[in-house]
């Protein structure tokens, strides 16, 4: 098993036993997440357990460039711009995240 601190791309990816962990990557994350949304609410002096937000513990566990991806970006999906074409980009076909979002979000 590789060290989940490791970017692992596609080609490195051939077997289970070379994949990190991913469910208890989004485990962590998760619990990190319910803790910041707990906190917040809490300094907004409401209640956590009433707390709610548009974060997805189902989403694909991601952390790039510094972590393991776990984005299968083969779907695409086209633009529309009014005027027959606007061009389009490759999704996730996991989660639906697109390209080119990825790449604003992990951006150096």
């Amino acid at each position: 098993m590789t060290d989940p601190a490791t970017p692992v791309t596609p080609a490195q990816a051939g077997t289970q036993d070379d994949r990190p962990d991913f469910e208890a990557l989004r485990a962590k994350r998760n619990a990190a997440a319910a803790g910041m949304i707990a906190a917040a609410a809490i300094e907004m002096g409401g209640d956590p357990s009433t707390a709610t937000s548009t974060f997805d513990p189902n989403a694909c566990y991601c952390a790039c460039p510094s972590g393991p991806c776990e984005h299968d970006f083969q779907g695409w999906r086209e633009f529309e711009d009014g005027y027959g074409g606007g061009g389009g980009e490759a999704v996730c076909t996991r989660c639906g995240m697109g390209a080119i979002n990825h790449g604003l979000r992990t951006a150096p």
